[in-house]
């Protein structure tokens, strides 16, 4: 347990300061670590030097508790950053990364133990191979990685100390060098062992993308590719002047020659570190495109996400990489347009053309973007057509064996060729559409440059500079409608790929602050602490949306700690909605719904660690992944020893002992679709150790025990009566 107590460790951790020099002063663990009654002050004022901007909360504080386990205090950490608006991430290493994790994590939180107490560093970042620490006086402090590892790794190094104190003697290892001795021991004897206790800070997902951005130096990278292009391009004229003059006016030499050769190799390495550059940004913005849609999916919308169905899912899948691809290449190759057009615009008005030109690039840019307006209604009916098709083969893929034993040979394929002679129309509607955007415009914008000096060639009223200007100008606007032409493609695909992802988008944005830290033990306290009943519902009711009437209207319902409670109705009378709303799956539209006194605003995702369900079978899955994940998927991953044993315990007692026996890997045996195919009362046993093994106040069994023999069904009641603290069983009657 953790104490709230303010311990007086001895002295002996080093202390690096300075700038450009290191410096090194003696300091006690109290300067450089924060205590965990100052941790929620040390987070925020990390936040805000890391630049995360944290929600400023007046309000935190640790729970008036007289103690606080380690559990407890974890979930407290992750409360706190919620609070402040960011993401704390619980991560773990092996002793042997320890140092790299310390270079690399920063802003992070990072645990020790040291006189019986859990203290805590808070990492800023690394600056010159030292990490920088925020010290509880809030100055920021460069600090010998060594002395931070050893802190962290002390409690695991502890039951090694006296062993290898005795293996150094009988070596007779010289005093001098036994400390270094020591250390290489214990590093390798630690290389695999996984150390706890941290959390990166980082913004979530759901936060403005444009701060992601600039924070990810993203930003940056943009304006840094757009600065590099209109370099390269202000070479690209002076080479084309250079050469350009010299042919014209006959004055071809080796100088003119090696002048232009060296602007143009110059071009070389700007091209390869504007390549570069360009890829630096399409990672650093496609990862956090990904981490957005990703968020937003899990926080859809059940009934919307029922509502689709899994083609539909997979299709939007599919639109999110497109956009991603588009949107970050198709707006660089945008800006290049409109760079590239400026340039010509100038070009052409100092050239042998002069406005005339210019009025003949406004009208040809005109009509491509007429084209450009066609193209995108074509592309639109060709996505819609090949989603729809998706979405149909996906559907039928999954349901493949119903098509095969109760459809009609004749009739199987009609409804594939249907829509694919739909696609093909669609595609080549699209193909037309897109030949004159993409190729004959630029291609007939030459001629038409061309022809727009040979009146001022004509009347002889052109130099030969000029003339070289002109001709720059009609090259430089033809590549400038090209990229214009591929931009506007690109924009259009994007933008059809963003009607299908942007409610994923969208759905990300929804995060609720948290409520105020509810301890665990004052959520779970029993009857003989005050709380007579588990859940108080009263009045429930709940709408399923575009359906007519209320599925569950004014129901009301106690549960007791400990009780084990029988629901039984006809199919359609609400009892899977039921079972939803006290779980907190689903949020009644109104009436009162308390577990232990508190509702689902106060205790937030924390119900879910509190009540937990077993749904009815086609709404409950095996995952692909071993079969310990899918057993501890309730819990934290990856799992411990403890917990696998338990795990394998469950199992036993459901009599899926005979199971795990005869998979090769046991509990670590892929199963799923592409692993060990399981049976249909397997699956079920599954699902029923699944909820067990959460150790919920609360545990609902949805139609679980459909699927079971007489003998298997009395062994799985007598698990379940045994290990669940309240039960509730759904069945039909």
């Amino acid at each position: 347990m953790l104490a709230f107590t303010d311990s007086r460790p001895a002295p002996g951790l080093a202390l690096f300061a300075g700038r450009g020099r290191t410096a090194r002063t003696d300091q006690t663990s109290e300067t450089l670590a924060w205590p965990l009654h100052r941790l929620a002050e040390g987070i925020e004022e990390l936040c805000r030097l890391a630049g995360l901007r944290p929600l400023s909360d007046d309000h935190i504080a640790l729970p008036a508790s007289a103690e606080f386990d380690i559990a407890e205090s974890e979930r407290w950490i992750e409360w706190v950053g919620e609070r402040l608006g960011v993401e704390a991430e619980q991560v773990e290493a092996s002793a042997g990364d320890l140092e790299s994790l310390l270079l690399g994590a920063g802003p992070a939180v990072l645990r020790f133990r040291e006189g019986g107490e859990w203290r805590f560093f808070l990492l800023l970042r690394s600056r010159l191979g030292k990490p920088v620490l925020l010290c509880p006086d809030l100055r920021a402090r460069a600090c010998d990685p060594e002395v931070l590892r050893s802190a962290i790794a002390a409690i695991h190094e502890a039951p090694f100390q006296h062993e290898i104190s005795r293996l150094l003697t009988l070596a007779e290892v010289p005093l001098q060098r036994q400390e270094r001795v020591r250390s290489i021991i214990l590093r390798e004897r630690l290389a695999s062992k996984r150390v706890d206790g941290f959390w990166v800070l980082r913004l979530p997902p759901s936060a403005g993308i444009w701060h992601q951005l600039r924070l990810t130096g993203a930003i940056r990278t943009a304006f840094g590719i757009l600065a590099l292009f209109v370099a390269v391009y202000a070479l690209e004229i002076a080479a084309w002047g250079v050469i350009g003059d010299a042919v014209i006016s006959g004055r071809v030499d080796l100088g003119w020659l090696t002048a232009w050769s060296l602007l143009v190799l110059s071009l070389v390495p700007m091209r390869l570190l504007g390549g570069w550059l360009n890829a630096r940004l399409a990672v650093a913005a496609g990862a956090l495109l990904k981490s957005r849609l990703l968020l937003g999916g899990l926080r859809m919308d059940i009934e919307t996400i029922r509502a689709q169905g899994a083609g539909q899912v997979l299709a939007r899948v599919m639109e999110s990489q497109a956009f991603e691809s588009l949107a970050i290449n198709g707006g660089l190759a945008a800006i290049v347009a409109v760079v590239e057009l400026a340039f010509s615009v100038w070009l052409l008005a100092i050239g042998a053309g002069g406005w005339l030109h210019v009025v003949l690039l406004a009208g040809w840019l005109t009509l491509t973007v007429i084209l450009g307006v066609r193209y995108f209604g074509r592309l639109d009916r060709w996505t819609s057509t090949r989603l729809n098709m998706t979405h149909g083969l996906v559907e039928r893929m999954i349901g493949h064996r119903t098509t095969l034993a109760q459809e009609s040979p004749a009739r199987r394929d009609l409804h594939e060729d249907r829509q694919m002679k739909d696609y093909l129309a669609a595609s080549s509607g699209m193909d037309r559409s897109a030949l004159p955007l993409m190729a004959i415009l630029p291609a007939g914008w030459m001629i038409l440059g061309i022809l727009g000096m040979m009146p001022a060639f004509l009347a002889g009223s052109t130099t030969t500079a000029s003339l070289a200007i002109g001709i720059g100008g009609v090259m430089f606007a033809g590549r400038a409608l090209a990229g214009v032409a591929s931009g506007m493609a690109a924009a259009a695909r994007a933008g059809i790929a963003w009607r299908e992802i942007g409610p994923l988008y969208r759905a990300a944005a929804r995060m609720p602050k948290p409520g105020p830290f509810i301890p665990s033990d004052r959520i779970s306290a029993g009857p003989g602490e005050g709380r007579a009943s588990l859940i108080d519902a009263e009045s429930l009711a709940y709408a399923y949306p575009d359906q007519p009437g209320q599925v569950l209207k004014g129901a009301s319902l106690t549960i007791e700690h400990g009780e084990r409670l029988l629901l039984e109705g006809g199919s359609g009378s609400g009892k899977s909605t039921l079972a939803s709303l006290l779980v907190g799956i689903r949020t009644p539209q109104s009436g009162l719904l308390l577990l232990n006194g508190l509702d689902r605003h106060t205790l937030g995702e924390s119900w879910h660690r509190f009540a937990t369900e077993a749904p009815q079978f086609h709404e409950n899955h095996v995952l692909s992944g071993t079969l310990g994940f899918n057993l501890l998927m309730g819990r934290n991953w990856p799992a411990t020893e403890d917990g696998l044993d338990e795990a394998r315990e469950v199992c036993e007692e459901l009599g899926l002992g005979d199971l795990i026996r005869r998979m090769p890997s046991g509990l670590m045996q892929t199963i799923g679709e592409t692993g060990w195919q399981l049976s249909h009362g397997e699956r079920s046993r599954i699902f029923l150790a699944r909820a067990l093994l959460q150790d919920a106040q609360l545990t609902v069994l949805d139609e679980s025990f459909a699927a079971l023999d007489p003998e298997t069904l009395k062994l799985c009641l007598d698990c379940v009566f045994r290990r669940a603290r309240t039960l509730v069983v759904i069945a039909h009657p």
